[in-house]
């Protein structure tokens, strides 16, 4: 690489280590920081074109590849809305030399970069709420309210229904990779058939209500979709046991089983009258009218963070509780409305998420790509 690509990585590593003082000390991103890398890393693409080290098609693809990546991750609640930026800016600012071995997928900076902060950052999560369920006390009392809670009609109903979900969307993405003759790496393809199905499930619980109807109908369509994607019932059947034990291992195992430990270990119980700004919510407070026009309030976990419906009162936010969000929910409070729960609720540990995203940037520019490629070399 030349002196002028080093010195893009060294601005990578400042704007980046910045971002991690300014969240570690007042968990913000100053626009300052987010934006400046924005323009920067705009800057250093144009650059790129011009020299002819890259494309206009690459370019664009590379713009609104991050952008779309960062917003998603905004979505669905894992990074605030400056962690977004970062994570946009970092994507532009890396030289396209840095991944020079690598081809097709892999060499996606977005995808990578993706890649190097949610992996470790998952593995060093689920190795600390492990730690923690082997060295606590009632593992068993834990256990047995996860299964009670798990196994109930409607749940298995709804896991059922998901889990058809999960074949469509699959066997879709499969067939349509195929179809245009995108060959992915195993691990990458199973990565963009998680993230299409929860994409998929959270457009569809927005757009279509929970009817019967609605079941019947897109279990269908899932069903006949996988159907005709198979060339053959034994690969059919093949397939349905692939995604039937993803399904479970993902969204059940992993994922309630989890979410559950991460409850009973991190989350804990505030009154109402302390909460402050900046606090992250582990529940979300919605209203229900009731038939005689009078109002109440109802808490419950979200799969979602980002579910802001007209009748939400508040829900999980990686920004954290505002000013006037604590003062809505303390004026409620004080008019009576929380003495259902008693006037509690429950807040999860505020990640601070530009350090992380500074371990995966440190990440990608020693290993040139994915982390885990560099791994497989040693085994």
């Amino acid at each position: 690489m030349s002196y002028y690509e080093y010195f893009l990585i060294l601005l990578a590593l400042g704007f980046c280590g910045y971002a991690s003082y300014t969240d570690l000390k007042t968990q913000r991103i100053r626009n300052f920081c987010s934006l400046g890398l924005l323009y920067v890393g705009t800057l250093s693409q144009f650059t790129a074109w011009y020299l002819g080290t890259t494309t206009p098609l690459y370019l664009l693809g590379l713009f609104f590849g991050s952008g779309l990546i960062g917003f998603a991750f905004y979505w669905f609640g894992i990074f605030s809305p400056g962690d977004a930026k970062l994570f946009w800016g970092l994507c532009l600012i890396f030289p396209v030399s840095l991944f020079k071995n690598l081809s097709g997928t892999l060499g996606f900076v977005p995808l990578v970069l993706a890649l190097n902060i949610i992996i470790p950052y998952s593995i060093a999560v689920l190795g600390y709420l492990l730690f923690k369920f082997v060295s606590m006390r009632n593992k068993l009392k834990l256990l047995r309210s996860f299964v009670g809670s798990n196994f109930q009609k409607t749940k298995v109903l709804e896991s059922l229904f998901n889990l058809l979900l999960f074949v469509g969307v699959g066997a879709t993405l499969a067939s349509l990779l195929q179809r245009i003759g995108w060959e992915l790496d195993p691990f990458l393809h199973l990565v963009f058939v998680l993230m299409a199905f929860t994409g998929v499930q959270k457009l569809l619980s927005l757009w279509f209500p929970k009817t019967p109807f609605y079941y019947a109908g897109i279990g269908f369509v899932c069903l006949w979709l996988a159907i005709q994607a198979a060339p053959s019932l034994p690969v059919f059947l093949a397939g349905f046991a692939f995604f039937l034990a993803l399904y479970f291992l993902v969204f059940f195992v992993a994922k309630r089983l989890i979410l559950n430990l991460a409850s009973v270990m991190l989350d804990s119980t505030v009154e109402v009258s302390r909460l402050q700004p900046g606090m992250v919510p582990a529940e979300q407070i919605f209203r229900v009218e009731q038939p005689d026009g009078s109002i109440r309030y109802e808490k419950r976990r979200v799969e979602f963070s980002r579910g802001r419906g007209k009748n939400v009162v508040i829900s999980p936010d990686p920004a954290g509780l505002t000013t006037e969000e604590v003062d809505q929910l303390q004026y409620l409070m004080e008019a009576g409305a929380f003495a259902e729960f008693g006037n509690e609720i429950k807040v999860q540990p505020a990640v601070r998420f530009a350090p992380i995203i500074a371990a995966g940037v440190l990440l990608t520019i020693l290993c040139q790509g994915p982390f885990y490629l560099k791994l497989m070399q040693f085994f």
